[in-house]
């Protein structure tokens, strides 16, 4: 008989050998001792708590919604401000401040987001309802940064912090941590109760999966879905002023719980209150008992920081594996133009013609500029845009394409520049970022392995928790990146001729190869995009059952797309250490690469040119600056700015790329679909103002009859069949 093991099981015993082997190498020397236990226990389930607190609100947003809120924690954290504000400074009593903050402030907020933003996303795309959500969490954070300037300290005393706790051997529980624990557990079963025992509850529940038959019971869908996002705002707030007397009132601080929370959820599986508690209660244990028992080291300096991201990885790894969708059925006659290679040769050509004449001094564009050379200051700012914008552009096959909504480019980016500086950049090697591109490759393939069995949310939370292991764990270690290194990391790499470094001197040499590497880039992209690669991808993110019907092999095409990306990113990695000439451990942070996603998505994550699009959006941030000289009212506007543009995606969810190209592809002179396509939408909306009657109210005619309607239809199809072999319908594949 054989012997059946389940590979959940061998997970599990793997998972268990690597947790003992990190445990038995970082042994601190501490002894197990009864206050050793009382102290990891007490401060291990306080923070339980909290984190349990945090990702029940996840778990009942997204069961109630069906949209991961990432601004969660930061909408925590401006709650917690808010409470700080009506406490310490307005000297309100705690009650009557608490019942404000939660029952006053928390509710609006959930029901105008739930209102203005929310009930746009229900059938948007993964990617938009991920970045309008990041937008959110951008916007409160500078809201917040705008308010209460972070240059003026400030301390939120604990519950009862004046009386003595309850006394655990040698240790001391205080107050505010058992209020914590109790606080946690009845929101846990107060949640679980209202979600299963209630109607309010299960009509929630009901509404998330279809609003129509939720409707049909008596049920409204807009003041449940309100409900639902207003006691999401309680929550978040709930455990921001719970553990903001732990960490201070730091922004980043409190906003970075998202990640812990996420973990929590992601072993609920997104839809167990109870065992987001526990998950709660098993990062908390985790995290205290490093704290207590182990020593990591000069290697590990930050690895405690990634406990949350490394248990996440683990809960996203035991989870089962997705099955295949079909997708949505999008009816459409029309055909998806591709740009044609003599367009996208325009098109790179106009790009290096911008950046050249503004490198040049013959586009001004900033006050207090005059023509002739542009500043070194400058020329080194738009290097380091157009880097930026290499890493951005490698993410539209993967995100726009293939679908693949990834978080993790910007750390590859990060082990790209650290491993160049190791292979070749110190010796000016060219041959170095040929190497690194091969290393980030596979490395891509890795990131890919998640991904051939998770989809969507997870995938993302997946490459989220990479991003976070490799900004503390692998780009920190010693032996990639020395922190006590000083001085230029990169030497002069010379290129066809061409030196590029951060050296003043050569700065407007690199810039150049930079945007001319970019429109190469641009042109490759839309040329694959007329490829049959480009078809798979994009047939596998509309609809992955059918295409596996049809015979595209899903594993070789996910792991091409991811290896492609990667490469990209290494590239790109590359270009941003020779831009800064050296490299400190806290360069590629995680939140330092969700704003690129959004930019790009913003843009239009389809299309390449949203990428150059970005650049230009990112580089208007200091030019506002130097224009306005940065007033107060400006302190933030690199996150509001960004968050609100994201936070627009409700209304435009294709990106400003598709809607402006829609809008002004007829002026061009060879755009004769496009002109025609826009007479025929003048004409069907025309037919809808003025209703069913032939004859409207002032006794005019129609401006465009039926068959002229036909018409236009006929001429738009016969144009769209000219290339039929070198197009795909938006719908899937061809």
């Amino acid at each position: 008989m054989r012997l059946k093991v389940s590979p959940r099981l061998i997970s599990a015993i793997v998972v268990g050998l690597v947790v003992l082997f990190f445990v038995t190498k970082n042994w601190g020397g501490a002894s197990v001792n009864a206050t050793t236990i009382s102290s990891f226990l007490v401060v291990g389930i306080a923070l339980g708590g909290i984190y349990a607190i945090t990702a029940g609100g996840l778990v009942v947003t997204y069961a109630t919604t069906g949209i991961f809120n990432f601004s969660h924690a930061a909408i925590g954290c401006f709650l917690a401000f808010c409470y700080w504000q009506l406490t310490v400074k307005q000297g309100l009593p705690t009650l009557v401040a608490i019942a404000i903050t939660l029952l006053v402030i928390a509710p609006a907020i959930g029901f105008l987001l739930d209102k203005l933003i929310m009930r746009r996303l229900r059938d948007a795309a993964l990617v938009v309802q991920l970045m309008v959500t990041v937008g959110l969490m951008l916007t409160f954070m500078g809201i917040t940064l705008t308010i209460w300037s972070p240059k003026t300290g400030r301390i939120l005393p604990q519950f009862f912090q004046d009386t003595k706790g309850v006394q655990l051997g040698d240790v001391t529980a205080t107050w505010h941590r058992i209020i914590t624990v109790v606080i946690a557990l009845l929101v846990a079963l107060g949640l679980r109760f209202l979600l299963y025992r209630t109607r309010l509850g299960i009509s929630m529940r009901a509404v998330v999966d279809s609003r129509s038959l939720a409707g049909l019971t008596g049920a409204k869908p807009s003041i449940i879905s309100g409900a639902s996002w207003a006691l999401g705002c309680m929550t978040a707030g709930l455990a921001g002023i719970l553990i903001a007397p732990e960490t201070g009132l730091v922004v980043e601080n409190l906003t970075l719980i998202i990640v812990v929370a996420s973990a929590a959820a992601a072993i609920a599986q997104l839809k167990s209150i109870p065992m987001a508690f526990i998950g709660g209660l098993i990062i908390g244990l985790s995290k205290s008992f490093s704290a207590v028992y182990l020593e990591w080291g000069t290697d590990w300096t930050y690895a405690d920081e990634a406990i949350p991201a490394a248990i996440l990885f683990i809960a996203l790894l035991f989870l089962p594996m997705a099955r295949l969708e079909t997708g949505k059925i999008r009816i459409t006659k029309r055909t998806e133009r591709l740009t044609k290679p003599w367009e996208a040769a325009l098109g790179a050509g106009v790009m290096i013609a911008l950046v050249g004449a503004w490198a040049n001094g013959w586009i001004p564009w900033l006050s207090g500029t005059t023509f002739g050379e542009r500043s070194t200051v400058w020329l080194g700012r738009g290097a380091g845009f157009m880097v930026i914008g290499l890493i951005m552009i490698s993410l539209i096959p993967l995100i726009g394409w293939a679908g693949q909504v990834s978080f993790a480019n910007f750390a590859i980016a990060g082990i790209g520049a650290v491993l160049f500086s190791h292979f070749g950049g110190q010796n000016g090697d060219a041959l170095g970022i040929v190497w690194v591109m091969l290393i980030c490759a596979p490395l891509g393939l890795a990131i890919a392995l998640p991904a051939l069995r998770l989809k969507g949310l997870y995938l993302a939370l997946a490459t989220m928790a990479f991003a976070e292991i490799a900004d503390k764990v692998i780009v920190r270690h010693p032996n990639m990146l020395d922190p006590s290194a000083t001085g230029v990391l990169f030497k002069p790499v010379d290129i066809f001729g061409i030196t590029i470094s951060s050296d003043p001197s050569d700065r407007k040499a690199f810039l150049m190869f930079l945007v001319v590497t970019f429109s190469l880039l641009f042109f490759m992209l839309e040329m694959l995009r007329r490829s049959r690669w480009a078809r798979r991808w994009i047939a596998m993110s509309d609809s992955p059952a059918a295409s596996a019907t049809i015979g595209v092999n899903l594993t070789t095409t996910k792991m091409m797309v991811f290896m492609l990306s990667g490469a990209m990113a290494g590239f790109a990695g590359c270009m941003f250490g020779l831009q800064r000439g050296a490299l400190s451990v806290d360069s590629f942070p995680l939140f330092a690469g969700l704003p690129l996603v959004l930019l790009l998505a913003v843009q239009g994550v389809r299309y390449p040119v949203a990428a150059f699009m970005g650049v230009i959006g990112l580089a208007s941030f200091p030019a506002l600056y130097e224009v306005l000289g940065k007033p107060s009212w400006l302190t933030a506007i690199e996150l509001i700015g960004p968050g609100i543009a994201a936070i627009a995606m409700a209304y435009r969810p294709e990106g400003a790329v598709f809607y402006s190209g829609r809008d002004l592809a007829g002026l061009l002179p060879w755009r004769k679909d496009a002109r025609l396509e826009k007479e025929l939408m003048v004409a069907k909306e025309r037919e809808q103002n003025i209703g069913k009657d032939e004859i409207n109210d002032m006794g005019l005619a129609r401006p465009f009859t039926p068959d002229k309607v036909a018409q236009l239809d006929r001429v738009l199809d016969i144009t769209d069949l000219v290339d039929e072999k070198k197009m795909v319908p938006t719908g899937g594949a061809s």
